[in-house]
């Protein structure tokens, strides 16, 4: 053969073999795609995460859970599953099991809220149920799903203060990861108290089983988890001011930079103490970043 047309046969042998691969490569991209089995490259989801802990007096006569949404804002579906515990529906509390739906392009958190039903008897301090996130649509992935509802017992003889757990679902705003949060969350809740860049906060409850009739305080410290205050989260150690009629107050946590480049899972404990209108009970919670 000569040596231009053997030239030739390489040169369409390389180019077949070049196509080759880049065709096993498109294939392989498509059948991996970065997320779940069955899901194209390119393909994005919705991450969704709910609160993992609300407590209400059982004077509030409602408790609302956020179901907050981040990542890609694809349409989807994500049904929620209510299991009774030591609260019982039609007795204590009524709430259905039902689905959530997100259009594409809505970015806006859900909530589900269950009726509060009031007794005189004591019960307490708490009585709870669970609200799970089940079931999501394929371009939806639940990053948080259990909740857990406390009743906080008005009956007892005595005053109480517990605080919540909380949770930052990280999304992106523009090239910064945040958290993300329902709107309007992040008004001053407390005098001389500073709001930070939204996105960067997480606002812990403090929560009352009875409102008092004079200002009252309590204290409200953070603890190093797996975040690490001043390098993952601003420390913070205060005195909480309570108003008068006042059943729940909220306490600000500004979440730092470095937060947000550690895996899923990582937390901070939050702890309330020296209630000067009762005791505390249930006092230690967590805030904990996923994804």
């Amino acid at each position: 053969m000569p040596d231009d047309a053997r030239m030739t046969l390489n040169i369409k042998m390389l180019r077949a073999v070049v196509a080759g691969v880049a065709g096993l490569a498109a294939a392989m991209a498509v059948a991996v795609g970065g997320g779940p089995p069955g899901v194209a490259a390119g393909t994005c989801q919705r991450s969704v995460a709910i609160d993992p802990q609300v407590t209400v007096s059982e004077a509030g006569r409602g408790l609302t859970f956020v179901v907050y949404t981040g990542g890609c804002a694809a349409a989807g579906e994500v049904s929620y599953v209510v299991t009774d515990g030591t609260a019982k529906r039609q007795l204590d509390f009524m709430l259905d099991n039902g689905r959530l739906t997100w259009a594409a392009g809505d970015t806006t958190a859900r909530r589900i809220t269950a009726t509060i039903i009031g007794d005189n008897l004591i019960e307490g301090p708490f009585e709870d149920f669970r609200v799970a996130l089940v079931f999501p649509s394929r371009d939806v992935r639940v990053a948080s799903g259990p909740g857990q509802g406390r009743i906080f017992d008005d009956d007892v003889q005595s005053r109480l203060a517990t605080v919540d757990s909380r949770t930052c679902l990280v999304t992106r705003k523009g090239d910064k990861p945040v958290c993300a949060l329902p709107p309007g969350v992040l008004a001053p809740m407390d005098a001389g108290v500073k709001t930070f860049e939204p996105g960067h906060i997480i606002q812990v409850p403090l929560v009352l089983n009875e409102a008092n009739a004079t200002t009252q305080s309590a204290h409200l410290d953070t603890a190093d988890g797996t975040l690490l205050g001043g390098v993952d989260y601003e420390p913070v150690h205060t005195t909480v001011h309570i108003p008068a009629g006042a059943l729940v107050v909220f306490v600000e946590v500004k979440l730092l930079p470095n937060a947000f480049t550690h895996t899923s899972g990582h937390y901070f404990h939050v702890y309330v103490s020296g209630y000067t209108a009762g005791s505390v009970i249930a006092g230690s919670g967590q805030v904990t970043i996923v994804y």
